[in-house]
């Protein structure tokens, strides 16, 4: 079975404490019971489901053919043929967004039974765009939003499970999310997959989340977090969901709107004294939670992180363990396959379903999911810190890797040489990213940039910082380690610890407005230009 509360190293919160609200929730603690009583009996299902993970995938896969037999795409590939995962990779190329655009355009259009055989009334603007450079329009179905509110519920239950919280339907749950709103494109509607799940969210459930009105409505991250402090000061807020980076700010805004009302208040725990639980995303939880605590003022605040994606939704949750990595949820109508990243480019590259995956590799993520998209090439890098049961962590962007002599350095990578200096070091950062110099000083070598705007104090000794940083890079990457040594083809890295309030610049003036949007772990050259511009002091 999998491991949970019995095995946790993570100290459960308690349940709730007791203040006068202006708007206390709508709902009776009985409701909150039985929310509890639906998770005691999800838990062990998705549990034996990831027992029985090869019976459960396959299970997926062959739903998914069936159902997409009679299809345009279909009938192309054989899907009534299929039985083994052998008949599936025989017939099944791996597309991206360019191979299967000239059918999402038509189907944009209207018509059916192409890549699914019902209409797709939805299409996800996702972020990003193709190796075309099209906008990517995602399809999402009735049937996919079925499964996404199934997978947001259970990255629920599994908390309410593990903390054995029967109070949680009595207080508030606050979306960070972006504006409700639908674009009419002929047949069908363009939003992004967010914001449409919040217009998805039941109706018995609605009352319990906020905001509403303009607030939601609101594009600005700025004035969203803003009008969010505003109007919500005085709510029992229990829950906030949303992409990790930004609690902090939603914090900072709050403890403004209370202090310009004259409320004597410490921390957010002195206005939302029942906020136990912080749904993330987008972004690795770990580096973010001693500031979001320390705003917070409570250490036994739970951050859940989340692997989610428009193409089939969530995919994976941390669940309370303490071990590395989230849990795969692999009976919600997504079907997983992974090529190790170096084989990528070969004419008939390995294709690994879920339960052959081995810990410690980096693997391109294909998925296939009931909106029509199959062995679909996501262009996220990840890795399985163990396997039994799986538990996977996100490693970058296939066309995110900092790479100046060919070494490919993941999000992750920088993130674990980042851990390691600040072990090093009594210091804490708002936020950090890594760059690249290449042609350092007139030579053909290339110098990594580290990027930090920290919380209160910097580093003592900005230089031992920055080989800390390097000593981390080397552990990580072998290919960086060598050409490290001897300053053969890497020189030393380079802290530029940027001035206070840079990270909200940044984001700011690079276009990033948007609650989905995080600031970029690695950044190209012209995030790296502007952080430059940005910076304090130089080591």
């Amino acid at each position: 079975m999998v491991s949970y509360s019995a095995t946790s190293s993570i100290r459960r919160p308690p349940l709730s404490t007791s203040v006068r609200f202006v708007k206390p929730s709508p709902y009776p603690k009985w409701v909150a019971q039985g929310l509890l009583a639906a998770a005691r009996i999800r838990i062990p299902a998705w549990d034996r489901a990831l027992e029985q993970i090869q019976t459960t995938q396959l299970g997926q896969m062959r739903r998914l053919a069936r159902h997409a037999a009679g299809t345009e795409f279909g009938r192309l590939h054989g899907f009534r043929e299929i039985r083994t995962y052998s008949d599936w990779t025989d017939r099944v190329p791996i597309g991206d967004y360019d191979s299967f655009f000239p059918a999402i355009e038509r189907m944009m259009a209207g018509e059916k039974n192409l890549l699914v055989p019902e209409f797709v009334p939805y299409f996800g603007n996702s972020s990003g765009s193709s190796n075309q450079g099209r906008s990517k329009f995602l399809p999402i179905t009735e049937r996919q939003i079925r499964y996404q509110r199934a997978m947001g519920t259970d990255a629920l239950f599994r908390y309410l499970f593990w903390a054995k919280d029967d109070r949680f339907a009595t207080g508030y749950t606050l979306g960070l999310l972006p504006p409700t709103t639908m674009k009419d494109q002929g047949a069908v509607k363009v939003t992004c997959n967010p914001a449409l799940m919040f217009t998805k969210v039941p109706m018995l459930a609605r009352p319990l989340y906020i905001p509403h009105g303009p607030a939601q409505l609101e594009s600005d991250y700025d004035k969203k977090l803003t009008m969010i402090a505003e109007q919500y000061l005085d709510y029992d807020v229990r829950t906030i969901t949303g992409t990790t980076c930004w609690f902090s700010l939603l914090f900072d805004k709050l403890l403004e709107v209370a202090y310009r009302r004259g409320r004597r208040v410490r921390n957010v725990s002195d206005l939302w004294p029942n906020l136990r639980f912080l749904i993330g995303g987008g972004v690795a939880a770990e580096p973010y939670l001693p500031v979001i605590r320390e705003r917070v003022g409570r250490e036994d605040l739970v951050l859940v992180d989340t692997y989610n994606a428009t193409e089939g939704g969530l995919l994976a949750v941390s669940d309370h363990s303490g071990q590395p990595g989230m849990l795969m949820i692999p009976d919600r109508g997504v079907f997983f396959e992974f090529v190790p990243v170096d084989e990528l480019d070969a004419p008939r590259p390995t294709r690994l379903p879920l339960w052959d995956v081995q810990p410690g590799v980096n693997y391109a993520i294909l998925v296939s999911t009931c909106s029509g998209l199959y062995s679909y090439k996501l262009g996220d890098i990840v890795r399985f810190p163990s396997v039994s049961p799986p538990r996977i962590e996100f490693a970058g962007r296939l066309s995110g890797c900092l790479s100046t002599t060919q070494e490919l350095t993941t999000h992750v990578e920088v993130q674990r040489a980042m851990d390691h200096a600040l072990g090093q070091f009594a210091v804490t950062t708002v936020d950090y990213a890594a760059g690249a110099d290449v042609g350092v000083e007139g030579t053909a070598k290339s110098r990594y940039l580290l990027f930090a705007e920290f919380e209160s104090d910097v580093p003592p000794d900005p230089a031992a910082f920055a080989r800390a940083f390097d000593e981390g890079l080397c552990v990580e990457n072998r290919v960086y380690r060598e050409h490290r040594s001897k300053d053969a083809a890497i020189l030393p890295p380079e802290l530029i610890v940027l001035p206070r309030g840079s990270v909200e610049r940044f984001m700011r003036e690079s276009g990033r407005t948007s609650v989905q949007t995080k600031f970029p772990r690695i950044v190209d050259d012209a995030g790296r230009d502007l952080l430059r511009s940005l910076r304090g002091t130089v080591a």
